[in-house]
C-alpha cells in the first residue's frame, strides 16, 4: 500500500484535490492549526493541576469531618449529675411496722333508763364538750313518782320526830343524836327508806338528760326519737380524737431498738402524704407464741385521724455523727455497695459499708478493704450513677 503525503502548495488546484476548501488560504488554515494545538495542551495542563490538588482538598475537609465527629462524641458521653457534699449528722434510724388506732378515750353512752326518748341534741361526727347534754328522756312519769316519793318522806319524818322527842332530841339535832340511836329511829320510822327512794328518784330525773362526760366526737348513733328504749341499750359512743394509742407488734430480737419515749411517724393508709409524730408510751412485757411484742405509742390526731384506722409505723432512733448519702448514691458493682464521688470533672468510684439504712437514707463508711476512702467534705454523686465507670467524664447539673 502507498503513503500519500499531504504537501501545502500554493496551488489553489492542488488543494481543492485534498478536501480543502477553495476558499481557505494556506496562512489561516496554518494560524488555525496552531490555535487549536494550544487551547488543546491548556485544557489539559489545568486538567492535570486540578487532579493533583482535589486529593489535598478532599483530605482536608476529611480532617475537618473528623474533628467536628470526635468533637460531638466527647460532648455526648460527659454525663450531667447531681452532687451533694458528705458531713457528719444525725442518722434516723428506723423500725417498720403495721398497727391500728386507737382512741385513747372511748366510752359507750348508754340509756340510763327505760324510758321514751323525746329528744336527741347531736348527730354522728359531731363534736361535743364535757357536760353537753346529748339527748333527753321523758321524765312526766318520774316527776308523779317524786312527789308521791316526797309525800312519804315528809310521813315518815314526823314518825321520826316522835322517837327522838322521847329520848330527848329533835329532828333538826341530828348531830348530837348518838350515830345508832338515829340509825335505829331512822329505820323504824321509815325515814331512811322514804329519804333514799326521794334522792333516788331526783338523780333518775337528773339522768334523764344524757350527757357527755368528756370532750370528744359523737360516733355510732342509731336511736331515733319518740321510741321506747331500754336502760342499757347503746345511745351512741364518744370518742376523744384529740389523742390516740398506736398498737403495734415488733419481733423479739428488734425489742432493743426500742425505749420509752422513742419517736414514731404514724401514717395512715388512707393518708399516704400525711405523717403523725408520737412517741413510745407502752412496752408489753410479753412475747406471744409468734415471738411478737405490743408495743403501744401515743399519738396526737389534731381531729384528723379515726379511731381504727390501719397505719403503718416507723419507729425512729437517732444515731448521731453518721455519713448519711440517699439511698440512690449507691450502686452495686460484683456484688458490693459502691457510691461515686466527684473529683475534677470525672467520677472516682469508692467502695463503701451500709451501717444502718431506712426508708431514704443509708448510713456508710468506706470499704477498708478496699483501699477506699471517704471523709466529710467529699462530694458524692447521687444521680444518673447507674451507667457511670470510674474515671467518666462528668458535670454537675
Amino acid at each position: 500500500m502507498k503513503r500519500t503525503c499531504l504537501r501545502i502548495n500554493t496551488n489553489t488546484d492542488e488543494i481543492s484535490k485534498h478536501g480543502v476548501p477553495s476558499d481557505l488560504k494556506p496562512k489561516n488554515y496554518l494560524r488555525m492549526k496552531k490555535s487549536f494545538l494550544f487551547n488543546c495542551s491548556r485544557f489539559i495542563t489545568v486538567l492535570f493541576i486540578g487532579i493533583l490538588l482535589f486529593p489535598s482538598c478532599g483530605q482536608q475537609n476529611g480532617e475537618q469531618a473528623v474533628g467536628l465527629g470526635e468533637q460531638a462524641a466527647a460532648a455526648e458521653f460527659i454525663t450531667a449529675v447531681d452532687v451533694i457534699t458528705v458531713q457528719p449528722s444525725t442518722f434516723h434510724l428506723e423500725l417498720v411496722s403495721n398497727g391500728k388506732l386507737r382512741a385513747r378515750q372511748k366510752s359507750r353512752i348508754a340509756f340510763p333508763l327505760s324510758e321514751a326518748l323525746v329528744q336527741i341534741h347531736v348527730h354522728n361526727g359531731q363534736r361535743v364538750q364535757s357536760g353537753q347534754a346529748l339527748a333527753q328522756l321523758c321524765v312526766e312519769k318520774l316527776n308523779r313518782s317524786l312527789e308521791q316519793a316526797r309525800i312519804r318522806f315528809a310521813r315518815a319524818s314526823i314518825s321520826m320526830e316522835d322517837i327522838l322527842l322521847g329520848r330527848g332530841f329533835m329532828l333538826k339535832d341530828s348531830l348530837r343524836v348518838p350515830a345508832e340511836m338515829w340509825r335505829i329511829a331512822s329505820i323504824n320510822s321509815g325515814y331512811a327508806e322514804a329519804l333514799a327512794e326521794v334522792r333516788n328518784l331526783e338523780t333518775d330525773i337528773a339522768n334523764a338528760t344524757i350527757r357527755a362526760p368528756f370532750a370528744g366526737v359523737v360516733a355510732g348513733l342509731e336511736a331515733r326519737m319518740f321510741e321506747q328504749v331500754n336502760a342499757g341499750d347503746n345511745f351512741c359512743v364518744l370518742i376523744d380524737n384529740s389523742a390516740f394509742q398506736a398498737e403495734f407488734s415488733i419481733m423479739e430480737n428488734e425489742l432493743p431498738r426500742i425505749t420509752i419515749g422513742a419517736l414514731v411517724e404514724v401514717i395512715p393508709f388512707g393518708m399516704d402524704a400525711r405523717a403523725f409524730a408520737g412517741t413510745v408510751s407502752y412496752i408489753n412485757p410479753m412475747v406471744d407464741e409468734y415471738g411478737r411484742i405490743m408495743i403501744t405509742a401515743t399519738v396526737a390526731g389534731a381531729g384528723q385521724l379515726v379511731d381504727g384506722m390501719n397505719v403503718r409505723i416507723r419507729v425512729k432512733k437517732q444515731v448521731p455523727a453518721q455519713l448519711v448519702v440517699p439511698r440512690a448514691a449507691v450502686v452495686y458493682r460484683d456484688q458490693l455497695e459502691v457510691l461515686f464521688k466527684y473529683v475534677n470533672g470525672k467520677a472516682e468510684w469508692t467502695y463503701v459499708h451500709i451501717l444502718h439504712q431506712n426508708s431514704n437514707y443509708f448510713s456508710v463508711v468506706a470499704n477498708p478493704d478496699r483501699v477506699a476512702s471517704l471523709q466529710p467534705g467529699d462530694t458524692v454523686i447521687v444521680s444518673q450513677n447507674m451507667n457511670l465507670a470510674h474515671g467518666s467524664q462528668v458535670k454537675i447539673r
